[in-house]
């Protein structure tokens, strides 16, 4: 319901900045949609890109980590 709700928001903004032309609704509740979608697809690139530089980082660590315990163990640390 809440994307509903999104769409009906935007595609009224859509009608006020269009000058409130009427006979356009379509137009702008697709509009709408095809805004909502691409803020969606922005915010999952996003989550995406986080969730990799954390797995980088992570990874980052432990080999830092295994460099550390291996180059103690050597006695060249």
């Amino acid at each position: 319901m809440k994307r509903r709700e999104e769409l009906k928001r935007l595609a009224y903004e859509l009608f006020e900045k269009g000058g409130r032309s009427h006979g356009r609704e379509m137009e702008h509740w697709l509009e709408a949609e095809r805004l909502l979608r691409a803020r969606q697809e922005a915010e999952q690139a996003r989550d995406v890109e986080a969730a990799v530089a954390k797995e980088r980082k992570e990874l980052h660590h432990e080999r830092s980590d295994a460099r550390w315990h291996e180059a103690r163990k050597t006695g060249k640390g």
